[in-house]
């Protein structure tokens, strides 16, 4: 191939870009001569991975691109094969309709580029699995009404500066990085990007973290266990909890869902009788449209009698999940894990068979056990509330700077309630408990009935000695030192926070 001293670039329709790529492809990491086609599943991969985006965005095409991570699995592996392998990378920019080459010279169109952009993916020289990391805006995906963990990104694109936000993914390389280094990859970029306790890391690094735990070698690699990822991740910086489908059988499903709307993405393996698999839970699609009244009733002894209330964890919904074999952002049924695998023997019945939760190491209070201590305080002759047959239970960790931020945003919400909540010495990690009541539907915009917070710092089982605040329809409850003050005043125009976007 002939040395390339300038970066190549071509702006491309989103309807035209499956061509522009494929000969992209051809030029650069095939060097076939202009008549002759790529290879039939070459094509088809392009076209598959392009279906999932709307048909209205622009491509700007770039080579060469210096991948971060192809760059690392090309140094600690593709460069001691003897057959030869390229370094460089193609890049992908997506922008909202319709661009220009003229706004990337422009300084004072870089705005309005921004507002423009979409994120980007990467195509890799490893013809068998072609398409590497990516950070894409779900608005660029034709199915996108979801709510998911997205973090910032920031890119040069042709010399402008641009941002935007969406969850990392890539496709495994089926060589260096299988389905766990990519999600082990994701999440990492993920909390790095949100967090300064954590570090991004590149496949090497995933390997020698794991290096004194597996007696084998590690390239080519022959993927993880469930268990070596979550030792993977402790090494990272995570208190990780590993949840198996035995013992808590279809219990584990509301875990899930308590821990993704709590914003925590969490790796879901997946077993059939021939293969294993891992994915990251990140999102929701929530159905606004279900009837209350199918939804199962969970009972407890409160207040001297039987009450029935539903669990938001219970509400119909779907996943949204980062698979490295699919296109960015699928939409799943937690029963159906393997629904965008029609007819591929072993992946279209696959089973979720364990998750991991990566919690910062200081979050002692678990799910389980928090909506165990919250479900024990309502029924508290001292600090809980006689809430009426119905009410809506919702549950979620938040970082307590975030929450005290919606509080503070809430206009509505009396001066001096907001006072006494972002006033609260609390932990960096806070379990929410919220009430509604049943003629609410527990969305974005609705008002509790009642709230509770929890130190996650907390393990105790005591559900006293965790409570930091409790606001009812007749009086708010605060901690102060080792005792609880009843204050005046009942908990109003409070408002569903959410950890997703």
């Amino acid at each position: 191939m002939k040395s390339i001293t300038t970066i190549e670039f071509e702006l491309s329709p989103m309807e035209e870009a499956d061509k522009a790529i494929l000969e992209a492809i051809s030029t650069f990491f095939l060097n076939l001569e202009d008549d002759e086609p790529v290879s039939n599943d070459i094509e088809n991969s392009v076209k598959e991975y392009l279906e999932a985006f709307r048909e209205d965005l622009y491509c700007l095409i770039e080579y060469p691109y210096v991948d971060k991570v192809y760059r690392d699995s090309y140094y600690s592996y593709y460069s001691s094969k003897h057959a030869d392998y390229q370094r460089d990378s193609i890049r992908v920019s997506l922008f909202e309709p319709t661009v220009t080459g003229n706004e990337f010279l422009d300084p004072a169109q870089h705005g309005t580029l921004n507002k423009k952009y979409l994120g980007y993916f990467t195509i890799r020289p490893t013809l068998n699995s072609l398409f590497g990391r990516s950070l894409i805006n779900p608005k660029a995906m034709l199915e996108s009404d979801f709510k998911a963990c997205l973090c910032k990104g920031e890119s040069f694109v042709f010399g402008a500066k641009l941002q935007t936000e969406g969850f990392p993914h890539s496709a495994q390389d089926e060589e260096t990085i299988l389905c766990a280094e990519t999600t082990i990859w994701g999440l990492m970029e993920y909390f790095s990007s949100r967090y300064p306790d954590y570090k991004p890391v590149l496949p090497s690094q995933i390997h020698s973290a794991l290096k004194n735990l597996i007696f084998q070698r590690q390239l080519p690699s022959m993927g993880l266990s469930m268990d070596q990822i979550s030792f993977a991740l402790k090494e990272f910086g995570f208190g990780t909890r590993i949840y198996n489908q035995n013992p808590y059988s279809s219990g584990i499903y509301n875990l899930i869902d308590c821990y993704i709307e709590s914003g925590i993405p969490v790796l879901i393996g997946l077993e059939s009788d021939t293969i294993g698999h891992v994915i990251i839970g990140i999102g929701k699609e929530y159905d606004h449209t279900f009837d209350i009244n199918t939804v199962k009733k969970t009972t407890f002894h409160s207040h001297g009698r039987d009450k029935e209330f539903l669990e938001h964890t219970n509400f119909p919904k779907r996943y949204v999940v980062q698979d490295d074999n699919l296109a960015p952002y699928r939409v799943i049924d937690i029963d159906n894990p393997g629904e965008h695998y029609p007819g591929s023997q072993g992946f279209d019945d696959m089973k979720v068979d364990s998750v991991i939760v990566p919690l910062y190491p200081k979050i002692y209070l678990e799910a389980e056990l928090a909506r165990k201590l919250f479900l024990e305080l309502i029924k508290d002759e001292d600090v809980g509330f006689d809430f009426e047959d119905g009410f809506i239970f919702r549950y979620f960790l938040a970082s307590s700077r975030s929450f005290k931020r919606h509080v503070s945003a809430i206009k509505e919400i009396n001066t001096g309630l907001k006072f006494i909540i972002v006033s609260s010495k609390m932990p960096k990690f806070i379990w929410c408990g919220e009430i509604y009541s049943s003629e609410s539907s527990a969305k974005e915009g609705d008002e509790p009935i009642g709230l509770i917070i929890l130190d996650a710092t907390e393990a105790n089982k005591a559900g006293i000695d965790a409570l930091l605040f409790a606001g009812y329809p007749d009086r708010c409850i605060r901690r102060d030192e080792n005792n609880f003050v009843d204050l005046q005043g009942a908990l109003e125009k409070y408002t569903y926070y959410s950890n997703l976007k």
